[in-house]
Order: C-alpha cells, then sequence, then structure tokens
C-alpha cells in the first residue's frame, strides 16, 4: 500500500489542517514539488509498532492531512496513518517531520500560526 510511483506526482494533492475552531478547515493546493517530498518523506517513514497511534483532542488543533490519489494521509503527535480504500497503515513520524512538512506549505495568513506554533513546539 505504501508503494510510490512517479506518475503519483502528476495527480493532484491537497494539503489541510483540522483545527476545530468554529469555521472550515483550511485546505490548500499542494505543487508537484511539494507533492513529491511528502511522498518520499512517507516512503522513508518506518512503520508504527507503539499500540494505537496518538488521538487527537476533540477541539482544538487534531492534525494536518494530505490528501490525493484516493489516499489521505492524516500526521498528529508523531504518527501518520495512510487510508486506501479499506486499508489503513500507521507509521511513525518522528520530529513531527511530515506533520510540519504538511503545515509549511499552507499559504502566507491561512493557518492560525501562533496556536500552531504551541502545539508543534510544546
Amino acid at each position: 500500500m505504501g508503494t510510490s510511483k512517479s506518475s503519483e506526482h502528476a495527480q493532484a494533492y491537497v494539503g489541510s489542517v483540522s483545527v476545530f475552531s468554529g469555521r472550515p478547515d483550511p485546505v490548500w493546493p499542494l505543487g508537484e514539488e511539494q507533492a513529491r517530498r511528502l511522498l518520499t518523506l512517507w516512503e522513508s517513514l518506518d512503520p508504527w509498532a507503539g499500540g494505537a497511534a496518538p488521538s487527537a483532542p476533540p477541539l482544538g488543533y487534531r492534525g494536518s492531512l494530505l490528501r490525493g490519489g484516493g489516499r489521505e494521509w492524516h500526521a498528529y503527535g508523531g504518527a501518520v496513518t495512510l487510508r486506501e480504500g479499506p486499508g489503513v497503515e500507521t507509521r511513525l513520524d518522528p520530529g513531527r517531520r511530515f506533520e510540519k512538512l504538511i503545515l509549511s506549505t499552507a499559504p502566507d495568513g491561512s493557518l492560525p500560526h501562533p496556536f500552531l506554533d504551541q502545539e508543534l513546539h510544546a
């Protein structure tokens, strides 16, 4: 399920952040290079072996997402979970690199940075 193909890079990918704020979550398109970097990083991550992945709280920041090619990656708290059809795979995200890389692709002014800075540097 986690295999990347070069044809994937031409597909449309979007980034998003899940923040319960009473407003729609920000969603933005990713460029081909941004998507390629995220897919390459995903391929380099080790399998999650620590039981259940961290759960996001019901309010506030609940993670960053990458969507494309019929797949969705959800990154939160040091884990990235890929959902592809009925399949689910979770990998370890040391230093929350995948999560932060998605967030770094957001257009200026689209994210509540002080809140996210507090969450990601805690």
